[in-house]
């Protein structure tokens, strides 16, 4: 992130606890969410600097609310995300929408959702996200379209294969 960046609030994915982010930022204020929490704290020798954010006030923890929650995951199925979200993914993105913040991740899942729902994204590694993308499921055998979720082929049987398409 550069310093321009420092003046915002961020709500951060386990993601942006696993690469440093985190630790070496300069930002005013941090949020996450329990889950995301629970997900990191494996990680032993962070758990001290995590500590020490939560008691200077610069990370927050606040549970995102139903309401919210319920808008990521319909976002989600819309996109065809949904199964590639855990519990925590979800619940970050359900808070930066809650608190209309920068979300910070490395997560493509995460980013395609959050885009879609018109949160900014800032991505810890790589160029993050250029385009939203909308996922479906689609038979190799007979050239079949399915929804995001489904398995197998309803005329072949076939196993199905996931494609995108650009939103």
């Amino acid at each position: 992130m550069d310093s321009q960046d420092s003046v915002f609030e961020h709500a951060l994915d386990a993601g942006a606890f696993y690469t440093g982010v985190v630790f070496l930022s300069s930002a005013r204020r941090y949020y996450t969410t329990h889950t995301v929490l629970d997900e990191v704290k494996h990680i032993k020798k962070s758990h001290g600097a995590i500590e020490a954010l939560l008691e200077s006030n610069t990370l927050h923890i606040v549970n995102s609310d139903r309401k919210n929650i319920e808008k990521v995951v319909a976002a989600a199925r819309r996109t065809g995300d949904y199964q590639k979200l855990s519990e925590a993914d979800i619940s970050i993105i359900a808070l930066a929408l809650q608190l209309k913040i920068v979300l910070v991740t490395n997560d493509y899942a995460v980013a395609n959702v959050a885009t879609t729902l018109k949160i900014p994204v800032k991505s810890v590694a790589g160029k993050g996200i250029t385009h939203t993308r909308r996922w479906i499921a689609y038979c190799s055998a007979c050239g079949r379209a399915f929804g995001p979720n489904a398995k197998e082929c309803r005329l072949c049987g076939n196993r199905l294969r996931r494609k995108y398409k650009l939103i």
